[in-house]
């Protein structure tokens, strides 16, 4: 489908939506920021804001985002093969969870 210039949103139409892709983009830049330094009150406080904003979908899309031009940028500068890299990540995960599993229920440790 093509589409026309009738189609686009009007330019004051247009900087409103980027304002608000800006804020979810600071917003995810922000929480990242606070999980690294381990503050916990202020990153509690975000997440509240953001809950009670009704953004954190938006929010949690623009952190993958972020994430994957972070994987990408990685990936280019260092020759490194992400999508492996997340691929066994998940597996160590997943024995991680499995190993706390058989604790919890009294299995080997």
């Amino acid at each position: 489908m093509t589409h026309t210039p009738g189609d686009l949103p009007s330019p004051d139409e247009f900087r409103r939506k980027m304002a608000h892709l800006d804020r979810e983009f600071a917003d995810a830049r922000r929480y990242l920021s606070m999980l690294c330094a381990g503050d916990n009150e202020s990153l509690s406080a975000l997440m509240m804001e953001i809950h009670r904003g009704g953004r954190a979908m938006k929010v949690l899309a623009a952190m993958a985002v972020q994430a994957l031009d972070f994987a990408q940028l990685s990936a280019d500068r260092l020759g490194g093969d992400v999508q492996k890299w997340l691929d066994e990540s998940v597996m160590t995960q997943d024995t991680a969870e499995n190993e706390r599993d058989q604790t919890e229920l009294g299995g080997e440790s």
